[in-house]
């Protein structure tokens, strides 16, 4: 068996870069050995900040020998009386480039037809490599690419060098006079020199030797390892951030712990300021003490072996300016009420035809207000709830989070803190974002909860009133993380609301601003955010035909839940299966006579199994209602499921469709009111 091994050897690229390089790299040789039906074992892509790697071991050697049925025209064109082609029998076979002598007549579903067989060399799988090569290196989907010097070839950095071996041996092609070899070129300070490659192995264990370390998960363990030593040796203790860890990981081919400090003053900051600045901007590992504090020490990770304090004095340096920075921004920000700040929103355009951030604000303000009404709040509580929503965009308007964007929210609630605000007040600013991401934590206060239900239904309604619908990847708004956030918060406050209401009234918000039709506006939402509920039950179990019976029957997502889950718990059961059936043929006679009357006459019922199945029908019809109004909707399951045998009998003895009108009718009626019944518990015609 063969192997192919490409390194792509270039400048430093942006630390997300590796990871978009190394996927499609994998993905790209999977596809090609697969669309050429070429047998291969494992394949592995990786790679460091300065080099992109694909190895393909035990490879088959060339594509197998096909031979293929080509189906021609019909038999009857095809021979003449005497049994000999014609020359559209001939003509086929040029043009599909058949030997004659494979020609015959074959019998297919539609008739005889004349065929051939076609016979296809295998291809030399080196040679398709090389075909498709240049495609795959130029096609990787980098965010942003660039030229150098005169060439046409795009890349993430300007490319030095590739290597291309295919069996020991170098598989040449060339884009814009790079020329494949099976050459490289070791660390950039401590090894910066070229390297002869002999093989896979041989290319592992010289890089080794010029300090790079191609694996990522090896230099991942060994950051790690820096990490945690340095922060033992300083009794210190270091939360080890799994995004932060995956980005140092590609910015360097060699790790090197550097533990920094800065001025104590600066622990007066907020923790989240002091975070933001050495995790997102500076990428250095911050430290706490055995209480959870954090301290003035951090961990940066270094491609450069320290040999003096030079290193360690230009991370300090670097981070002591943006935290004076941070320092000026707070001291200034604190001493201007937030309250002060909010008609400053005036000037800040949220989205050209949604308006004003200040707009936005009286908008879901005014959502919050209606849900203190529905939820019951409290007096003190709808203040709270109120001035949140008053006060929780007035840190746009601060110099730090100018500066500092991610900390929106954050400095809010610091500052409002600081101000007196109410603690419901302070928190809720904060809260009000949240959740920001899967598995995020939900708002604790009822103002955080109530603000970011009406916050976000207000972002989705206004998205789709002009059409910013989300389509594929692209959900610039977030409105799929907004509408789980509802969800969400819904779900874990108990809280009882009318979707349909509560997006009729974000849209009669939004329409003195903007033209929509309101009725199909709000079609589209409530499928929009059903459907993520939708995903939501399913992954925690809930069976999707289950979800799908119900989801249309309310629209309080707390009982479509509990429904849902009554159905999905007993769909599987003997009873439940035969009642589902019987559903789904009421429902099929109901369709075809097109009949919707539920009033019958038991006068004209001339069936024992006619009068069984209604006295059964009544007798369960104000229970069932009770349990329903309940929420019980396991126990109006089972109310539903003793309606099995009186059904089966009546189905096996009474014939609906008689030649009497007035019979006919009166049964099909019954059926009618007995679907009614069902519908209460969800279509369990949806039901697999």
């Amino acid at each position: 068996m063969s192997y192919y091994f490409l390194e792509i050897c270039s400048e430093e690229i942006p630390a997300e870069f590796v990871n978009v390089g190394v996927d499609y790299l994998h993905a790209a040789f999977d596809k090609l050995l697969t669309e050429n039906k070429i047998k291969s074992g494992k394949i592995t892509a990786d790679g460091t900040p300065r080099r992109l790697y694909v190895r393909i071991d035990d490879l088959q050697e060339k594509q197998n020998d096909q031979s293929d049925e080509i189906l021609g025209p019909p038999a009857s064109a095809s021979f003449d009386k005497d049994g000999n082609f014609t020359g559209v029998a001939l003509n086929f076979a040029k043009a599909k480039g058949l030997d004659i002598a494979t020609l015959k007549k074959v019998t297919t579903p539609k008739g005889e037809y004349l065929a051939g067989i076609k016979f296809t060399q295998g291809k030399a799988t080196k040679e398709i490599i090389l075909d498709n090569i240049v495609k795959i290196i130029q096609n990787i989907p980098f965010k942003k690419t660039m030229k150098w010097g005169d060439n046409s070839f795009k890349f993430a950095r300007p490319v030095k060098s590739f290597i291309s071996l295919f069996d020991d041996q170098i598989a040449p092609f060339e884009i814009d006079g790079i020329v494949a070899s099976n050459k490289t070129t070791g660390h950039r300070f401590h090894g910066n020199e070229v390297i002869e490659v002999l093989n896979p192995d041989d290319y592992f264990n010289k890089l080794a030797s010029k300090s790079v370390i191609v694996s990522r998960s090896d230099r991942k363990k060994m950051i790690e390892n820096e990490i945690l030593t340095t922060a033992s040796q300083h009794n210190i203790q270091v939360k080890i951030d799994e995004d932060l860890l995956d980005t140092v990981t590609n910015l360097v081919e060699y790790p090197f712990a550097v533990l920094g400090s800065f001025n104590r003053d600066f622990l007066q900051l907020p923790e989240e300021v002091l975070i933001t600045s050495m995790k997102n901007h500076q990428k250095y590992f911050y430290t706490i003490d055995k209480n959870g504090k954090i301290t003035n020490l951090f961990i940066g990770i270094s491609n450069t072996k320290p040999v003096n304090e030079n290193i360690r004095k230009g991370y300090e340096r670097v981070l002591r300016a943006r935290l004076t920075d941070a320092m000026f921004f707070f001291e200034n920000d604190k001493n201007i009420k937030l309250e002060d700040r909010v008609e400053e929103l005036k000037k800040v355009i949220y989205q050209e035809k949604l308006g004003t951030s200040y707009e936005k604000m009286e908008r879901f303000s005014n959502i919050a207000s209606y849900l203190c009404d529905i939820l019951d709040i409290s007096n003190e509580d709808r203040e709270y709830v109120l001035r949140t929503a008053k006060l929780c965009k007035a840190d746009l308007m601060t110099e730090m989070v100018y500066e500092f964007p991610e900390l929106q929210g954050v400095m809010g609630r610091e500052y409002a803190k600081i101000q007196g605000e109410n603690e419901q007040v302070y928190m809720g600013i904060f809260e009000h974002y949240l959740p920001k991401f899967s598995g995020d934590q939900l708002p604790k206060t009822i103002s955080g909860a109530i603000v970011s239900i009406s916050d976000k239904i207000d972002t989705i309604c206004g998205c789709f009133a002009i059409g910013l619908i989300p389509s594929g990847n692209n959900d610039p708004y977030a409105l799929r993380r907004n509408s789980i956030g509802i969800l969400q918060i819904i779900r874990n406050r108990n809280f009882r609301i009318n979707l349909g209401e509560l997006i009729d009234r974000s849209l009669y918000n939004l329409s003195n601003r903007v033209k929509f039709n309101q009725e199909e506006v709000k079609k589209q939402i409530i499928e929009f955010i059903l459907l993520r509920f939708k995903q939501i039950l399913i992954g925690e179990g809930i069976s999707p035909d289950a979800v799908d019976a119900v989801l249309n029957n309310y629209n309080d997502i707390i009982k479509i839940e509990k429904n849902a889950k009554a159905i999905s718990e007993a769909k599987n059961t003997q009873s439940f299966t035969s009642i589902a059936q019987s559903y789904k043929r009421i429902n099929n006679i109901l369709k075809k006579s097109e009949h919707n009357k539920t009033g019958y006459n038991e006068a004209l019922f001339n069936t024992d199994y006619e009068k069984k199945l209604s006295v059964n029908l009544n007798g369960i019809s104000e229970n069932l209602q009770l349990y329903l109004d309940k929420e019980s909707y396991d126990k109006g399951l089972e109310i539903l499921l003793t309606l099995e045998k009186p059904i089966n009998e009546f189905f096996d003895n009474v014939m609906v469709m008689v030649e009497d009108p007035e019979i006919r009718s009166n049964r099909i009626s019954l059926l009618a009111a007995l679907k009614q019944m069902f519908d209460k518990m969800g279509d369990l015609s949806l039901i697999n």
